[in-house]
């Protein structure tokens, strides 16, 4: 197998459709050139899959593609800047390849399959899809300190809110302010390296306001919310004393909601009521 050079940290293939001795072939040839691998067997896991994961790229058996191409425009319609491939038994017909074309399907491969060169048009047709990544991450994340921007919290927060309505799961909110005015700069640098240490992976952690940060906890209860408040609480007033160059307790103000399984979620909402909480302190 020719060594190709994957331009980002493992990008992530969609198998769709696939029969299982090809898509087992094609899995192991991608995950030797660095790739990661998703399967999914019929259209609706195919647009749970690219709702849920954002692949970098989506290779799409010709069998599933049928019917006037419908799936490509589905899953085009859900990841505009994914390359999509269609696998055919045989070469494409002029008018097999323009009707993919026009469903949003970026190549119609025809047999006999040549993985090598498979996978240099994946490094090439995922370049600008991961150039969109990195310039969206930079507007997402700060990186100073790693947390979410407002707009990335917030867009990562309805990401989590969908998720767990589709699973039944909760979700919990908590936000965090200083007591009273202190330093900004450092008083930020040091709340921020709390809130980045203290919280999951799973965690949303970022910025939501000028002098308020949020955490967005997915399955976490009202009561474990309260136990993520309390520690939290207690490292930022830890922290922040030290900002204050004294010795009494600097305040920090938290409040938390928290969903109920089984209900759709609306993380703004979640967010208005930790706020709420906060307020009547």
């Amino acid at each position: 197998m020719a060594n190709h050079t994957v331009v980002h940290p493992q990008p992530l293939v969609l198998l769709a459709g696939l029969e299982l001795r090809q898509a087992q072939q094609l899995s192991r040839a991608l995950m030797q050139d660095g790739f990661r691998v998703l399967t999914a067997q019929d259209e609706r896991e195919a647009g749970d899959a690219v709702q849920t994961h954002q692949p970098h790229a989506i290779l799409l058996d010709a069998g599933l593609a049928a019917l006037d191409y419908h799936i490509c425009l589905t899953l085009h319609a859900l990841a505009l800047a994914t390359p999509i491939l269609v696998l055919a038994p045989r070469q494409p017909t002029r008018a097999e390849q323009l009707a993919a074309f026009r469903a949003g399907a970026w190549e119609v491969v025809g047999a006999p399959l040549d993985i090598d060169e498979l996978l240099a048009q994946l490094a090439v047709f995922m370049e600008p899809r991961l150039e969109l990544d990195r310039v969206s991450e930079e507007r997402l994340v700060d990186r100073t300190s790693g947390l979410y921007t407002p707009g990335g919290l917030a867009r990562r927060a309805s990401e989590l809110a969908a998720l767990a309505t589709r699973h039944g799961l909760t979700l919990a909110c908590a936000v965090f302010r200083p007591a009273q005015p202190l330093p900004t700069s450092t008083a930020d640098d040091r709340m921020a390296a709390v809130l980045r240490s203290a919280g999951r992976a799973s965690d949303a952690v970022g910025r939501s306001g000028q002098t308020e940060f949020a955490v967005f906890a997915p399955a976490t209860s009202t009561l474990a919310a309260a136990r993520i408040v309390r520690r939290i609480t207690a490292s930022l007033e830890h922290q922040l004393g030290f900002v204050a160059q004294h010795s009494a307790r600097v305040g920090v103000r938290s409040g938390y909601s928290a969903s109920d399984s089984g209900h759709r979620i609306s993380a703004p909402a979640l967010l208005a009521r930790a706020r709420s909480a906060l307020e009547i302190q």
